[in-house]
């Protein structure tokens, strides 16, 4: 019958022996500065650390991983913007060309040509229909049969003229050319003849040139057609021999042939190029609408009245000042295999001179990437295409420091694959560029080449979050290993400073009678016996045992729980 209740108390004995989380009486406990700092101390750090670690598990970790590209895409984008710097956008086409033998010439569909002028002010958008591509229609036989008599009859007048001796103001302009013939005129006698004339007009040639010697009747025949027209006096033809005067057409920013610029207002500040149609009539109606321009603006007495035609007239052409350049934009739909973007500097309508052409050029944008249109994107699934361009070029120039000379960049293209946390992806596509320039063969035009290849890998970002079980771990450590860690600290401390304070109140030594006696008197062994006293206690009381209490603090116990006699003394007590 004892045995169950001895067995029940040794259970719990042993059950309360297993409790980690025992407790002091607050009189056995010490409370000290150093102990409060080394607290405060704690605190702070792991503030910053449940905020660093907070801050750790709401980011979106990224991990990335090589894999081979299995998307779906056949076709890709291609697309560009850049600025031609010294060429006019009818000189300018793109062609497209890749390795499973595809060949795309002069390419117009989602392409837009803007003139610009030196400073890249805009001008005009590029028209398209028939852009760089200006007819001729020459003169029937009859008309030049009629144009040969008329230029004879004209000839022998001034002679008989001449030899009269009469007025040759009627057949001779002030310079002493003909009425009705094309004045071929240099550098120095150009300008000249531009300030003494309203209107000239200047066709820009080489003898080579098939388009040119095309061009040579028309020209011909509607000069002579002026001194009959009643706009003829404020109009004069000529031309200027580029080969006789390379520099001088270089100068004057001739980029092909033939190249015809209109001058007025006695100055060669601005000129009005010509892209129509080479034929007698066209050119003759170019004039007059010109020539009925310069009237009224010039017409000082309806200056206010004719200001509004002024601005009609001046809307139908542009004037240029300088150089033109041109800056084309667009997309191209091309398959994914290696290939070529070419950019050519010349067009099939005219002629051009490599010593005259300049590739430099402005990449404002270049990306791949994207479906071929948005009709095939809704019809397969978003996760399969890489539909987002990203261009990793921002207005990068390559100048070109001489004449004939060619660009090729080249583009080693690589997709982009991001899976999303919540299970989507998006892709895109980036490259590196190398690009080089060249010297051209000789007679050979310049041009600007985009060469692109696809790697058969794909980067893959695959996104992350920390998981919650994580981040209540790695606090549980914190708190737990800084607890620990200031504990530690903390101790070390304590039994440093207690050292130190021990010695520091170690009483002095006397000698009587030949002996060394070094004992605490006073309150000095007060504090020793109390202190002494109280960590016996501390310790008894950690192990489950009584405290075990010396003879003095016994013995005021014993007479603290004595009864008092009649006479005040205790009854039974020990030594007082």
């Amino acid at each position: 019958a004892m045995a169950a209740p001895m067995s029940q108390k040794s259970a719990m004995s042993l059950f309360k022996r297993m409790n980690y989380f025992k407790k002091l009486p607050e009189d056995l406990t010490i409370s000290t500065a150093h102990g409060s700092i080394m607290t405060m101390i704690g605190f702070v750090a792991m503030a910053v650390l449940f905020v660093l670690e907070f801050r750790a598990f709401l980011e979106v970790k990224v991990e990335t991983a090589i894999e081979v590209d299995d998307t779906v895409d056949t076709m890709i984008r291609v697309n560009f913007n850049l600025t031609i710097d010294d060429i006019p956008c009818e000189y300018v086409s793109v062609d497209m060309t890749d390795e499973t033998g595809t060949h795309e010439y002069n390419i117009t569909r989602r392409i837009v040509k803007t003139r610009l002028t030196a400073l890249r002010r805009h001008i005009a958008i590029h028209p398209e229909a028939d852009a760089g591509k200006p007819s001729y229609i020459a003169p029937s036989d009859d008309e030049l049969a009629d144009l040969e008599a008329k230029r004879a009859s004209a000839a022998q007048e001034r002679q008989v003229a001449e030899a009269a001796g009469a007025d040759m103001s009627a057949h001779l302009d002030v310079h002493g050319n003909p009425h009705g013939e094309v004045v071929a005129l240099s550098e120095p006698t150009l300008a000249d003849y531009v300030r003494t004339h309203d209107m000239v007009f200047v066709n820009f040639f080489a003898p080579w040139c098939h388009w040119c010697r095309e061009l040579h009747p028309i020209w011909e025949s509607a000069a002579a057609k002026l001194p009959d027209l009643h706009y003829g006096e404020h109009v004069k033809m000529a031309s200027v021999d580029c080969v006789a005067h390379v520099e001088f057409c270089r100068t004057m920013h001739i980029r092909a042939f033939p190249t015809l610029f209109l001058y007025s207002d006695h100055t060669m500040d601005h000129a009005l190029t010509y892209r129509s149609t080479r034929s007698v009539e066209a050119i003759l109606e170019f004039l007059e609408t010109h020539a009925q321009r310069h009237h009224v603006a010039h017409d000082e007495g309806a200056a206010a009245e004719n200001a509004a035609k002024v601005r009609s007239l001046a809307s139908l052409q542009t004037f240029e000042h300088g150089p033109e350049a041109c800056q084309m934009s667009g997309v191209l739909v091309v398959k994914k295999v290696p290939g070529a973007m070419h950019i050519r500097l010349h067009s099939t309508q005219y002629s051009h001179a490599s010593d005259l052409m300049n590739a430099s050029h402005v990449l404002h944008h270049l990306s791949f990437g994207g479906a071929p249109d948005e009709q095939q994107l809704s019809a397969r699934s978003s996760t399969q295409i890489l539909n987002v361009g990203r261009s990793q070029v921002d207005n990068l120039p390559f100048v070109a420091h001489a004449t004939g000379r060619s660009f090729v960049h080249y583009h080693k293209v690589v997709a982009k694959l991001r899976k999303k946390l919540n299970g989507g992806t998006y892709g895109s596509y980036a490259y590196t560029m190398h690009s080089s320039a060249h010297e051209e063969a000789v007679n050979a035009l310049p041009s600007i080449k985009f060469q692109y290849d696809f790697s058969p890998m794909k980067v893959v970002y695959q996104e992350s979050s920390t998981p919650t079980y994580h981040f209540i771990t790695s606090m549980c450590a914190i708190i737990g290993g800084f607890f620990t860690l200031l504990s530690l600290a903390e101790s070390s401390l304590h039994f440093s400073i207690e050292t130190i304070s021990k010695k520091l109140r170690k009483p002095p030594c006397t000698v009587s009678a030949g002996r060394r006696s070094c004992r605490a008197t006073g309150p000095l062994r007060a504090a020793s016996q109390d202190d002494d006293t109280r960590y016996r206690d501390a310790a008894s009381w950690r192990e489950g045992r009584p405290a075990q209490r010396t003879a003095p603090a016994a013995r005021r116990a014993r007479r603290a729980d004595a009864p008092l006699g009649r006479s005040g003394r205790c009854v039974g007590g020990g030594d007082m």
